[in-house]
């Protein structure tokens, strides 16, 4: 039973609630006119006053707990007190004007205090949210609705990952509501199996891109150009440097002077794209099928690292709501493909080749084709006993790729990449970034031994030197030092 003291609406509307969910509820208060329409199954009504109140002819047994819904604070305390000293085991709840008022109730044997002013103005906040929600979308539609007949191309991130994949197809259906046609691009790879297994289930083409050529005829005919997973043309994707997209949409840390575009929404405190993407379905009424919400609620789930990093209340009422509408047969066939011998290699590599400097490691994994593998590796090191930041990086064609990982709050690693390698070339999140920089014309060299070293040295010394590691003075000659730290420019 739940034993309310207090006759105002508040009161009565509680009681409902609870008689209705099946709560045996007595309602207790000195204004016998108030309760003439609480008539409902398992609630009965007393006229007291509470400053004389016998609390020994009340059903005290069976009470669960006691609800303190009093005009005064007074009333509050002074109950509280009572029922504290005569029954010291019930559970006390009591409502507070303000945070001094909950304290002193809490003081005086409330178990928990609700702070009306709060729950006001958590309420009000909410529907701000919820107006700025609505604002987003009667803009993003807007620009969709705009490109037309020539449709929108959708550009994501170079060598996307399940965040950028599913979000990039979410896009695609709400221009699909509004008959506007779109296409998915991207530049780099698609080279991990649960990226490969993921475009699979969603059943339409991503397009890969190579030259700028390729990028600017497609660009120069679509209606409009969306960014997905990334926010300034050309890092971390395949749009030429000076393209300004019509749409961005991103939760990475970025210089917001830097972007530029007709819509966009980069919520960095957010976890996941997907998350953003999954609130625009929501409120423009798409219930997404069961394949596009087991991509997007796969994507939340990497993106924030099952739910252990960079996780908010949105990423979790996201995964909430996509959760009953997921395959869970095809989560699973995602989640658990067969690891190709090139990813086996590239982690037995990264264990091989590992350097430790106090809490930070770095490995060179030599050159590589599946540049997916090296998150993979870098999540493994950083499992490592007094390991609390990871680098894993390695040679892919004419390009270093690197993945970094973190469990140090005090480090911010796409600042710190962003620091070691220049801001176009890495950018992330505070304990997870990457990087891909250009090895300019070491990428023809055909002396792979000499190349490796000059990349490995390079490499190590401005990532060590951003993290205010001293390196000692290495065997190598000067012109190599002078050409590495040229080769990889801030």
């Amino acid at each position: 039973m739940y034993l309310i003291l207090g006759c105002d609406e508040i009161s009565c509307a509680l009681a409902r609630i609870l008689s209705r969910s099946g709560e045996e509820t007595l309602v207790i208060g000195n204004n016998e006119a108030v309760f003439l329409g609480l008539k409902e199954p398992n609630l009965r009504v007393m006229t007291a006053d509470i400053h004389t109140l016998d609390f020994d002819s009340l059903p005290i047994k069976n009470t669960i707990a006691f609800i303190l819904l009093q005009k005064t604070h007074r009333d509050n305390l002074t109950l509280a007190n009572r029922i504290r000293k005569l029954f010291p085991d019930k559970f006390i709840l009591s409502q507070a004007t303000d945070e001094m008022e909950g304290a002193e109730l809490s003081e005086n044997g409330v178990d928990r205090t609700v702070q009306t002013a709060r729950i006001i103005i958590d309420a009000i906040l909410n529907e701000l949210e919820t107006a700025k929600l609505k604002r987003s979308v009667f803009s993003l539609v807007s620009v969709i609705q705009a490109a037309a007949n020539k449709g929108v191309a959708i550009f994501l991130q170079d060598n996307p990952d399940p965040d950028a994949i599913a979000s990039g197809f979410a896009l695609k259906r709400i221009a699909e509501k509004y008959n506007i046609k779109s296409n998915i691009y991207y530049g780099g790879n698609i080279g991990r199996q649960q990226n490969k297994t993921l475009v699979n289930l969603l059943e339409t083409d991503l397009t890969r891109l190579k030259t700028t050529e390729e990028v600017l005829k497609i660009v120069s005919s679509a209606g409009k150009v969306a960014l997905i997973e990334a926010s300034i043309p050309s890092k971390n994707n395949i749009l030429p440097l000076h393209t300004i997209p019509h749409i961005v949409i991103d939760h990475h840390q970025t210089d917001l002077s830097l972007v530029k575009g007709e819509f966009i929404e980069i919520l960095p405190k957010i976890g996941a794209t997907s998350t953003i993407m999954t609130r625009y379905l929501r409120h423009l009424d798409i219930v997404p099928d069961p394949p596009l919400a087991t991509a997007l609620r796969y994507g939340i789930r990497v993106d924030t690292g099952g739910f252990t990093r960079n996780t908010t209340t949105e990423d979790l009422e996201a995964a909430a709501y996509l959760s009953p509408l997921l395959d869970t047969a095809l989560l699973n066939q995602i989640e658990n493909p067969p690891m190709s011998a090139e990813t086996m290699d590239i982690i037995g590599r990264t264990i091989r080749n590992r350097e430790i400097r106090g809490s930070y490691l770095i490995s060179f994994v030599e050159f590589i084709t599946d540049r997916d593998a090296l998150p993979q590796a870098a999540e493994l090191m950083l499992q490592m006993e007094g390991v609390s930041t990871v680098l894993v990086f390695g040679i892919d064609k004419d390009k270093v790729q690197l993945s970094a990982r973190s469990v140090d709050s005090r480090i911010n690693l796409a600042f710190l990449l962003q620091k070691a390698f220049g801001f176009m070339n890495a950018g992330g999140h505070a304990n997870m970034a990457a990087g891909c920089v250009d090895l300019g014309i070491f990428g023809d060299v055909n002396d792979k031994k000499s190349l490796s070293r000059i990349t490995f040295d390079a490499v190590r010394k401005k990532f060590f030197s951003a993290a205010g590691i001293d390196l000692e003075k290495r065997e190598i000659p000067d012109e190599l030092e002078l050409i590495a730290s040229n080769s990889i420019k801030n």
